[in-house]
This record gives structure tokens, C-alpha cells and sequence, in this order.
């Protein structure tokens, strides 16, 4: 499914250092730029619906998945459907946009006829499985995605993505969100036998609930200290922000013309650089910076 979408190159994502920020922090700075991988502006839900729906071996009618009313795994979900004749079916807590909403992920859910659920966020559940039932009852091949395609086969496309780095880096550092993400890439360093850190910056949970939830996707063998989640840098929670980070984020696109995001690359950003200044980063290490995407956040958010 997957080589049928996009080719063997596809999700072979630019990888290239920034010299400027590398100048500026005494560091050898690298980025992963996942958020330009070409199809459905999705970064890092690119890989991991697509190993996702390459790992279902029989076809697929239709496929439910779960977010927040602007969730950019949901539009990667609802575009990829729309390519491939799959109906979709998003579940979404929050509140449903203005019917004339030209802005953010809603405005591709309707483009791509995705049937929408608004929700309350503990009716997420019994949505899904009324949904599903429906479906089913219809005759229809069903496949649920967890909501940021968390399972172990979005997982394993990370672990296949460390492939791609063209050195052993002694950091990673990217924003992390339900864990798939960071999960794979543990699992590729370890493939690979490297000692590199891998640093999830979290966007939104707390640090027990994060690792608790990344380990579910690792070998029971895997040593929990190596999950490094970072907690501190969340400003208050999903999609919430202050000066300080804007400001971060303006600097960054002022020095290096990267384009980071307010929920989730921009707080990894922050955080890179405040572990380069309290010395847990140290001068002349060799930091990958992994752009996950998001930017379409921007255009939904009200600064």
C-alpha cells in the first residue's frame, strides 16, 4: 500500500545542519524536515498512518480515527482517504467549526468529504463503537486507527525512518505528543546500537502518563530510564503558548528561516535551547533536531 501511494523514496524526508543556530548554540545542529514530507502537510502522521494501513493485510472499506477538532492526524486520515476511495470517519472532541470556516484542518475534513463526530472527549469510546458497529453492519471493512495513529505499527515507522540519518547523532530532539513517534525512534536507535538520546519535548502530558505510554510500545525488555520525556516545557498545555515562546520562535525563523509551529516543534525548539544553556547539551555535541510537522496549526491559532 504504502509503495503504492508515494514510491520508494517518499518519506526519505531533507535532512541538512543549520549553521546559523549551530553557530549560535556551539553545537552541530542537524535538522529532520518530516514536515516536508509532500503529501497531506501531515510530518511525522505521514509515516505512521501509512505503516499503519500498510500493516492491515486485508482491504479496507472505511476507517474511523479520533482527535481534537483541528487534529492534524485526523486531516492526514481524511486525506488519504479521500485519495485512495477509503470513507472516513472522524471522531473529534471540541466544538465543530462555523459551516463558512476557510482556515485549519476542518476546512480539509469537509474538502474531503470525511464524515465528521464532534464530541465530548469521554464519549470518544462509545463513538467509535457505535460508528464501527454501524459500518460493520453495513457490510463495510473496518480499520480503527488510534487517535496520532499511536500503535505499534506507526511506531515501527520511525524505527525504519532512523535509516535515514547519515550519522549517529548524540541527541535527538523532537516534540512529543501521544509517544509513536518517540517510541520508534528508541526502538531505531537501538537497532542500530547507538548511544544517541532520544529527548521527547512533551506538548501537552505529563511525564509519568507520557512514558507510560511510550513504553507500551517498546520490548518489555526495554529500560524505562532511557525514556527521556520532558514535562517543563508544555506552557500550560495542548495548543497554549506565551510571549516567550512566540519570541523563540521568532528568532529562530528570523536566523535560520526554519518554520516552527505553537503546539508542538516550536516548545521542542524552546527546549533545545534551554538544555544547551543549563549544560545538558554540551558545546560541540552533535544535536538532530526532528521537524514533526504542525504548521498548519498556525492557521487556526489566535495569537
Amino acid at each position: 500500500m504504502k509503495d503504492v501511494i508515494m514510491g520508494s523514496n517518499f518519506l526519505n524526508s531533507p535532512f541538512y545542519k543549520l549553521n546559523n543556530l549551530s553557530q549560535q548554540l556551539s553545537i552541530d545542529l542537524w535538522v529532520k524536515r518530516d514536515d516536508l514530507i509532500p503529501y497531506y502537510l501531515g510530518g511525522n502522521k505521514v509515516r505512521k498512518n501509512l505503516s499503519i494501513l500498510q500493516s492491515s493485510k486485508s482491504k479496507v472499506d472505511a476507517i474511523i480515527t479520533n482527535g481534537g477538532a483541528e487534529s492534524n492526524h485526523a486531516r492526514v486520515v481524511a486525506l488519504l482517504g479521500a485519495q485512495l476511495g477509503i470513507k472516513v470517519h472522524l471522531v473529534l472532541h471540541g466544538n465543530a467549526p462555523s459551516s463558512g470556516t476557510l482556515s485549519g484542518n476542518s476546512f480539509f475534513y469537509r474538502s474531503a468529504d470525511a464524515i465528521t463526530h464532534y464530541v465530548d472527549s469521554h464519549d470518544i469510546a462509545h463513538t467509535i463503537d457505535r460508528v464501527e458497529s454501524d459500518l460493520k453492519s453495513q457490510g463495510l471493512a473496518t480499520l480503527t486507527i488510534p487517535g496520532g495513529a499511536h500503535s505499534s505499527a506507526g511506531a515501527s515507522a520511525y524505527a525504519e525512518a532512523i535509516d535515514e540519518l547519515s550519522f549517529e547523532p548524540d541527541f535527538i530532539v523532537h516534540a512529543s505528543g501521544t509517544g509513536g513517534t518517540q517510541a520508534g525512534l528508541l526502538q531505531g536507535v537501538m537497532n542500530q546500537n547507538w548511544s544517541t538520546q532520544v529527548i521527547g519535548v512533551s506538548v501537552a502530558r505529563g511525564r509519568e502518563r507520557g512514558i507510560e505510554e511510550i513504553a507500551k510500545l517498546l520490548p518489555d525488555s526495554f529500560p524505562q530510564e532511557k525514556i527521556i520525556f520532558l514535562d517543563d516545557y508544555r506552557f500550560g498545555g495542548y495548543e497554549k503558548f506565551n510571549n516567550e515562546l512566540l519570541q523563540l520562535i521568532k528568532g529562530t525563523i528570523r536566523i535560520e528561516g526554519l518554520p516552527l509551529d505553537l503546539t508542538y516543534t516550536g516548545k521542542a525548539m524552546f527546549a533545545l535551547h534551554q538544555l544547551v544553556y543549563c549544560g545538558a547539551i554540551k558545546e560541540g555535541s552533535k544535536v538532530v533536531f526532528w521537524h514533526t510537522g504542525g504548521l498548519l496549526n498556525l492557521t487556526s491559532t489566535q495569537l
